[in-house]
């Protein structure tokens, strides 16, 4: 009598799972106007400043941050420690006793065109 131990059959089985699609797999690109709309949503970057005001003072970056979609901001300091959340960036500004300075205001954006993101 023979037996079968299951041990002669194939060990790589296929898992049926990875036949199935999946949404990442399957999703279509995003149109154009999807794609800039979503380019209007990114959070902006700035550096808050203090000093600089003439030629013997040197200007000193106190923290950096994002001023997010909503209009919110978060801010970390410039040594990396210290994280504020604020209702905007002049807020932060305002609060920290420095100037706003806008970052990446000048660059090409993605969709191949120059100027701001906002």
């Amino acid at each position: 009598m023979e037996r079968h131990t299951g041990s002669d059959q194939s060990s790589a089985r296929r898992d049926p799972s990875l036949d199935t699609p999946r949404p990442w797999d399957t999703a279509p690109e995003p149109a154009h106007e999807d794609t800039r709309a979503l380019i209007r949503e990114l959070p902006r970057m700035f550096a808050l400043v203090r000093g600089g005001d003439d030629e013997e003072t040197v200007a000193e970056v106190v923290a950096y941050g994002l001023a997010l979609p909503g209009g919110t901001a978060t801010t970390v300091g410039a040594n990396g420690h210290g994280f504020g959340l604020w209702r905007s960036a002049d807020s932060a500004a305002w609060r920290l006793h420095s100037d706003l300075v806008w970052l990446g205001e000048d660059t090409v954006r993605p969709d191949g065109t120059e100027g701001s993101l906002s």
